[in-house]
């Protein structure tokens, strides 16, 4: 019952990412705990990210910004070398509270017109991603706070955010091999969620296109700082309660 409930949430979840960018793994992942293994919610949820994102990049492949991800890949790899080894050894309490504060400062401070800005920043955007996301499981938001400040339009945002995130998910499934995690007993489930995710992404990229620009970046700002919060509130909770 636990898996069938996953596999429908697999579905809305990527409905929602494909139509908005960003908030349905952060869901999924905040469900998973109730049907599967502590120890197996980062790496499961990992593989099906991994085939929501690529299936939404393929159903929008023209509209991919490639100038972004060629360096934010050579970060990206970076990033999973530097946290392979590190993952089973440093604590992670507080990673959650620092991503969300980043996040919320990221999203809303000012853009000037002719702000400086780091050379390599997509490079350095995709060593920090990778790097957390090998400890917290889900880095999206911190993402798109980077891309809201590009100006992409709305298509060009989601499927390059996808682009990112399936480099992403793909290092992570790569160094959690090489730590020896092992997938056989997830197989199944891994499968069927994969499906339901497939679908959520075609569905999701038909509603995308009915929702009007102006709608889209306000909803997509806002659930960014509704995910950032959310990690905010979740680790005082943790320490106080």
């Amino acid at each position: 019952m636990d898996a069938l409930f996953l596999v429908l949430a697999s579905f809305f979840t990527s409905a929602l990412t494909a139509v908005i960018g960003v908030g349905g793994g952060m869901l999924l992942i905040s469900l998973m705990p109730s049907a599967i293994p502590i120890a197996a919610i980062v790496p499961v949820h990992g593989a099906v990210q991994l085939v929501s994102n690529s299936s939404r990049v393929l159903l929008g492949i023209r509209h991919i910004e490639w100038s972004i991800f060629w360096p934010f890949l050579g970060g990206a790899g970076i990033g999973a070398w530097a946290g392979a080894p590190l993952v089973q050894h440093v604590p992670t309490q507080y990673m959650p509270l620092l991503l969300g504060l980043f996040i919320l400062i990221f999203t809303w401070l000012p853009k000037r017109e002719k702000s400086f800005r780091l050379p390599g920043h997509f490079a350095l955007m995709g060593a920090t991603q990778t790097f957390i996301a090998l400890f917290v499981g889900v880095s999206g938001p911190l993402t798109n706070a980077f891309l809201l400040r590009e100006a992409l339009p709305r298509d060009r945002l989601v499927v390059t955010h996808g682009l990112l995130m399936t480099a992403t998910h793909a290092l992570k499934m790569l160094a959690f091999i090489f730590m020896g995690f092992a997938f056989a007993p997830y197989a199944l489930l891994i499968a069927a969620m994969s499906v339901s995710v497939i679908l959520g992404s075609y569905a999701g990229t038909f509603l995308r296109g009915r929702v009007p620009e102006k709608i889209f970046r306000t909803a997509l700002k806002a659930l960014i700082t509704i995910l950032a919060l959310r990690m905010i509130f979740q680790f005082i909770l943790g320490v106080y309660l």
